[in-house]
C-alpha cells in the first residue's frame, strides 16, 4: 500500500507540472462510468485529468493489446514469440519507426505533450495499483509490461499506418514489369477514370473551393498519373452521410463502418471523454487516444481507407565495399549501425542496419531485387516530426467545418477519406494524407543517386480532394475512386480504385435513389447485402440469352439464377456462384484478350467492370442497342464459362471457426488458448456486399438532429481481460447486425450506468514544487 501511495503522488506531482497556470491545482476528481456494455465514459474537470482517466480505463480495457502493438513497433515480439517473428523484428528495427517516435516525443508541442504525458500517467498508474491483478495473458506470456511513455503512443499509431502503407513492397515488382514492358516495345495502358464514380466531382470542388481549383490547374509541376498497377490493398471501409435534405427530421444523419477483420480483442477500442475542451466519443487504437472517427455536440465523421502513396523505395549506388552511396556527384558514408534482438528460447541475434541520405536500406525485404541492386525507403511516417494525434485530438474538439479541418490538415498519415456532418447542416468529404510531390514515376522505385527525383513537398492540404454541401446531398466513401481525372495529382497507387467498386456502387443507389430517411432506415443500409454489380450482369446476360448469343454452356449456368434476389448470404448454393462470378468478373477485362477493345474503353478491375456494365445498359435503356455487341457478347460468355467451369462440385462443409485470442493485426498464435473463442454464425461474409460481417469491426450511426438518439457497436466486446463480462458480450449484435444506444449527455449515459469508479486528485502547492514529490 506504501508503494502504491508513493507512486499516485509522483503521479499527481508529474500531472501538476503539465498545467501551464503556476497556480491551478488539481482538487477534482475523475469518474469512470461504465455503461452495459463496458463502454467507459470519463468525467473530468480538465483535459488533463480526462486524458488520465483515458489512459487508467483503456489499461483496464487493453493493456496485453497495448503491450503487443509497443513491441511490435520496437521490434521485440520474438522475446514473446519465438524464432518466428525475428523477421517482423528486422523489418522493424530497420525502419526505425520507433527510434523516430522517441524522437518526435522529445521535442512535440506542449499541448499534445502534455495531454499524451497525462494518458501515459493514468496507465502506469493503472499498472502500478493493479500489478497482482493484471490480465492472466501477461502470466502466460511471461512478461510485466514496462511503464507507458508518449513515445509508445506516438508509436502505436504509426504500427498503424505501416499496416496500411506498404506499398513500397510491390515498387520492385512494378519496376521489372515496367522494364519487360520496355523490352518488347509494347505501348503502356492508358488509366481509365469512370468519372461518374468520383466522390469529388470537378463541378462541386469548383463551388467549394474556386481559387485553389485554378491554382491547381495552372501548376505545372504536378504529379503524372500513373496505371502502375492496381495492388491488393486493405479495401472494405464504408462511411457515408446525407444531408437534411434527404431525412425527415431535416438534421444530418451519418454513418462510417470501418471494416477489417474483427478480432478477438478488436482492433479498435471504444470510449467517451467528457471534460475541459472535449465530449467527445468514437474510436481509437488501444494505447493512442487520437480518435479515428467519432462525434461530438457539433459534428461527426468517419474514415475509410484511402490507399494513399506515403513512400518511396530510391535505388542507390553504393561503393564496390558497400561502405558508401552516391548522390549528387559526391560519395557520401553509408551510416550503419548493429542492434541485437532476443528471441525466447534461442541466442540473441545481432543485426546491421544501413541507411543513406534516404533513409533505411531494405534489400532484405524486396522481392525481386537483383544482388547488385540496393534499395533505400523514404516514408513519411519516418520523416515527418510530428504526430496525427496532434491532428486527431484538434478535430475531437472541433465545433465546425473550419475547425475540423484545420486539425484535419495536422494529419499525415496512414491516408483517409473523411466524411464529415455537423449539426448545422453541413455535409462534406476530405482526402487527407501527406502526399509527396514526385519527380520520379509514381509506383516505381526513384533514382537516389542523382538528385532529380527527390519529392519535392507534400500536396498542400487545401489542394487535397474536398467539397462541403455537395450537390447531390449525399457523400459515401467506399475506397473508391477519390477525385476525377481532372484532378492532377497522383493520390494512390491502384488502391483508390479508378472508379466504383461493388460496394460503392451499391451505397450510391441506396443514398441517391431515396429522400425522407428516417434514422431506423438509415441505419438498414449497413445490413445491405445486395449485389448489384453480380445483378446488373446477369441483367446483362438475360439480354444476350433472349437474343439467342449465349453458348450452352452460358445459357445453363445463367439458369442457375432464375428467381435469385441478389443478396449475397451464408450457405447458399446461388450465392456461392454469385460470389465466384463476381470473382470471375473481377480478372475478366485485360488488355491482351479477345475483349481488349472493352479493357482499352473501360479499364479493368471491379472499376472497369461497372463502368462498362452501366454504360452499356444505360445505352440500351435509352436506344435498345447494346454498344460494342460483338464484344460485349464474347466477355459475358467467357465470364458465365469460367466461373462454371471453376465451381467445385464438392465444395467442403463450412464449420464453425475459432477466434484466436490476441491474434490482432499480426495474426499472432494464441498466447493464452483458454481465451480463445467460436465465432458466432454470420449470415453475410462477402467482401463484396456493403454488409460484411467478418470485417464490421465497429459500426456508429450519429444522428445530428438528436446526438443522444446515435448509436454504435464493437465486437466481440470492449475488454480483452475473459475474466471481464464484456469480452464477448456484443457478439449477438455482431450477428444480427444491430446496434446499441450511444448517447453522449451526462443524463443519457446514466440511464444505462453498469458501474462507477472515482479517481480523486488532491494536492497542495507544497507537493507541486517538492524535488521529491
Amino acid at each position: 500500500m506504501a508503494k502504491q501511495t508513493i507512486f499516485w503522488l509522483l503521479a499527481i506531482f508529474m500531472l501538476v507540472s503539465f498545467i501551464s497556470s503556476p497556480t491551478r491545482l488539481f482538487g477534482d476528481q475523475i469518474e469512470i462510468v461504465r455503461d452495459y456494455w463496458g463502454v467507459a465514459h470519463i468525467y473530468a474537470e480538465t483535459d488533463l485529468e480526462l486524458f488520465f482517466g483515458a489512459g487508467y480505463a483503456t489499461a483496464q480495457d487493453r493493456m496485453f493489446q497495448m503491450e503487443l502493438s509497443r513491441r511490435k513497433v520496437e521490434g521485440r515480439l520474438a522475446e514473446i514469440y519465438g524464432k518466428d517473428w525475428l523477421e517482423s523484428d528486422k523489418l522493424m528495427r530497420t525502419l526505425g519507426l520507433y527510434k523516430h517516435a522517441q524522437e518526435i516525443a522529445d521535442q512535440l508541442q506542449c499541448e499534445t505533450k502534455n495531454i499524451l504525458e497525462a494518458y501515459a500517467g493514468g496507465v502506469n498508474y493503472y499498472l502500478e495499483t493493479h500489478l497482482d491483478d493484471l490480465n492472466p495473458a501477461f502470466h502466460e506470456a511471461g512478461i510485466v509490461p514496462d511503464p507507458w511513455t508518449v513515445a509508445d503512443s506516438i508509436a502505436v499509431w504509426m504500427r498503424i499506418s505501416e499496416r496500411f502503407d506498404r506499398s513500397w513492397q510491390n515498387e520492385v515488382t512494378a519496376l521489372r514489369s515496367y522494364e519487360q514492358l520496355l523490352r518488347s516495345e509494347a505501348t503502356q495502358d492508358n488509366v481509365i477514370i469512370d468519372n461518374s464514380a468520383a466522390i469529388v466531382t470537378e463541378a462541386d470542388f469548383i463551388s467549394t473551393d474556386p481559387d485553389i481549383y485554378r491554382r491547381i490547374m495552372e501548376n505545372e509541376n504536378l504529379n503524372e498519373l500513373s496505371a502502375w498497377p492496381e495492388w491488393d490493398s486493405l479495401k472494405a471501409s464504408h462511411a457515408w452521410t446525407i444531408s437534411g435534405s434527404k431525412t425527415i427530421t431535416g438534421g444530418p444523419l451519418l454513418e462510417s463502418d470501418p471494416q477489417i477483420a474483427v478480432t478477438l480483442p478488436s482492433l479498435w477500442y471504444e470510449i467517451h471523454l467528457s471534460g475541459g475542451n472535449y465530449n467527445v466519443r468514437g474510436i481509437c487504437v488501444a494505447g493512442s487516444p487520437g480518435f479515428l472517427i467519432g462525434w461530438n455536440e457539433h459534428l461527426a465523421w468517419g474514415a475509410t481507407a484511402l490507399g494513399s502513396d506515403n513512400s518511396d523505395l530510391f535505388q542507390e549506388k553504393l561503393s564496390d565495399d558497400e561502405s558508401r552511396f552516391l548522390f549528387k556527384e559526391n560519395w557520401y558514408p553509408v551510416q550503419s549501425y548493429t542492434e541485437v534482438i532476443d528471441i525466447r528460447d534461442e541466442e540473441p541475434v545481432e543485426i546491421t542496419i544501413n541507411r543513406t541520405i534516404h533513409g533505411p536500406i531494405v534489400d532484405a525485404f524486396l522481392e525481386g531485387a537483383r544482388p547488385t541492386e540496393h534499395f533505400s525507403l523514404k516514408y513519411v511516417a519516418a520523416e515527418e516530426m510530428n504526430t496525427p494525434i496532434t491532428g486527431m485530438l484538434s478535430m475531437m474538439r472541433s465545433r465546425n467545418w473550419k475547425e475540423f479541418t484545420c486539425g484535419l490538415s495536422d494529419y499525415m498519415f496512414p491516408g483517409i477519406h473523411i466524411v464529415y456532418a455537423d449539426v448545422s447542416g453541413n455535409i462534406g468529404y476530405y482526402t487527407a494524407a501527406a502526399i509527396p510531390i514526385r519527380s520520379g514515376r509514381p509506383g516505381l522505385p526513384q533514382i537516389g543517386w542523382t538528385g532529380d527525383e527527390e519529392w519535392n513537398g507534400y500536396v498542400p492540404f487545401e489542394e487535397l480532394p474536398h467539397v462541403l454541401n455537395p450537390s447531390s446531398g449525399f457523400v459515401a466513401s467506399a475506397n473508391h475512386l477519390p477525385v476525377g481525372d481532372w484532378y492532377p495529382h497522383s493520390l494512390t497507387i491502384g488502391t483508390g480504385g479508378t472508379g466504383h467498386n461493388p460496394r460503392s456502387m451499391r451505397l450510391y443507389e441506396l443514398l441517391d435513389n431515396q429522400d425522407g430517411f428516417t434514422f431506423a432506415g438509415f441505419s438498414e443500409i449497413h445490413r445491405d447485402n445486395v449485389s448489384a454489380i453480380a445483378r446488373e450482369f446477369l441483367i446483362l446476360a438475360a439480354i444476350l440469352l433472349e437474343r439467342n448469343s449465349l453458348s450452352q454452356n452460358s445459357s445453363r449456368f445463367l439458369s442457375a439464377f432464375d428467381g435469385w434476389d441478389y443478396r449475397l448470404v451464408e450457405y447458399s448454393r446461388v450465392s456461392d456462384l454469385a460470389e465466384t462470378l463476381v470473382q470471375v468478373m473481377h480478372r475478366s477485362l485485360r488488355s491482351n484478350t479477345a475483349t481488349a477493345l472493352l479493357a482499352s474503353k473501360y479499364g479493368g478491375g471491379h472499376a472497369g467492370n461497372i463502368y462498362l456494365l452501366r454504360s452499356v445498359l444505360a445505352e440500351f435503356e435509352r436506344s435498345g442497342t447494346l454498344p460494342d455487341e460483338e464484344e460485349v457478347t464474347i466477355w459475358v460468355n467467357q465470364v458465365l464459362e469460367t466461373a462454371a467451369a471453376s465451381i467445385r462440385k464438392n465444395a467442403p462443409q463450412k464449420g464453425p471457426q475459432v477466434m484466436i485470442y490476441q491474434a490482432n493485426l499480426e495474426g499472432f498464435p494464441s498466447i493464452y488458448p483458454d481465451a480463445n473463442r467460436y465465432m458466432p454464425y454470420l449470415s453475410t461474409t462477402s467482401a463484396n456486399t456493403i454488409w460484411s460481417q467478418l470485417g464490421n469491426s465497429y459500426t456508429q450511426v450519429v444522428d445530428l438532429s438528436d446526438i443522444n438518439n446515435s448509436r454504435a457497436f464493437l465486437p466481440p466486446g470492449v475488454s480483452e481481460d475473459p475474466r471481464s463480462p464484456h469480452f464477448f458480450d456484443q457478439v449477438e449484435l455482431w450477428a444480427t447486425g444491430e446496434t446499441r444506444p450511444a448517447p453522449l449527455s451526462r443524463d443519457e449515459v446514466i440511464k444505462y450506468v453498469e458501474s462507477v469508479e472515482t479517481l480523486y486528485l488532491y494536492v497542495t502547492e507544497k507537493n507541486r514544487n517538492s524535488d521529491d514529490g
